[in-house]
């Protein structure tokens, strides 16, 4: 009986720790989430001190420590947390798109274009089809106005890779015309986790507190890209294949 119960103890202690250790990457992906990169940083570096060197955890860590480093503008660092993944784990892709970022902003040129290279061919995924198609599905029901339908299919894109901010910005752009602000901002600030640099989704989060106060415009019209002229306040969103196109909430053009 005394041996059993020393087997039954021991499985409740890894379970406790598994336990606290999802409780501290929670915690940290809330900060990173609400924009506290600081003390993200501070409790990542806190978790890697209690984690052997050769934990399969210290993976998970060590992203969400890059991406608080990278939105910090600690560049070197990013760089560095990513290198120390991917030593642990080379076979994800995530991971090194992620440092191809780090790269391109520590003037590492051929190291990003090396880093994205293999991010493409490890991402092989037959999904990766299918995300595409759900992506520009969604760019057609934005401009018919289908606000909903829209977002879903931005949110199953996600679902299937959550790697490119664009997705994330096109639907907090659909949750903001459903007037659904908080999951906007919220949308909006993950495209910026992923992507630090990704200036239309800054833009879209500045028109989003404007658009708190005032509400959503009267009238909207969405025409060709490159059409019309340039707008001030605008909301933007980009596709994953095509170039950059513009819908504006105080005039009908695109810029």
């Amino acid at each position: 009986m005394a041996k059993k119960s020393k087997q039954f103890k021991g499985k409740k202690k890894v379970t406790a720790v598994s336990s606290q250790f999802d409780k501290w990457m929670d915690l940290i992906g809330h900060q990173i989430f609400q924009g506290d990169y600081g003390e993200a940083v501070t409790n990542c570096e806190r978790l890697l001190n209690s984690l052997p060197m050769r934990a399969s955890q210290r993976v998970d860590v060590l992203a969400q420590l890059g991406t608080a480093q990278g939105m910090l503008q600690n560049f070197p660092q990013s760089y560095e947390a990513f290198s120390e993944a991917l030593a642990l784990d080379p076979n994800d892709a995530g991971l090194w798109f992620n440092r191809s970022m780090a790269s391109r902003f520590t003037i590492r040129f051929g190291r990003a274009l090396r880093d994205v290279e293999r991010a493409i061919e490890l991402n092989t995924r037959s999904e990766l089809v299918e995300q595409e198609d759900l992506f520009q599905q969604g760019l057609k029901l934005m401009e018919a106005w289908k606000w909903e339908e829209a977002g879903q299919a931005f949110q199953a894109s996600i679902d299937l890779g959550d790697c490119l901010p664009q997705p994330w910005g096109n639907l907090g752009i659909c949750l903001l015309m459903q007037e659904r602000y908080d999951e906007s901002e919220a949308a909006l600030k993950r495209a910026l986790v992923i992507d630090p640099t990704y200036t239309l989704a800054k833009d879209n989060l500045a028109l989003l507190a404007d658009t708190r106060r005032t509400g959503l415009p009267d009238t909207v019209a969405i025409n060709q890209p490159f059409k019309g002229s340039k707008l001030k306040q605008s909301i933007t969103y980009i596709g994953l294949l095509g170039p950059p196109t513009k819908w504006t909430t105080l005039n009908p053009c695109w810029e």
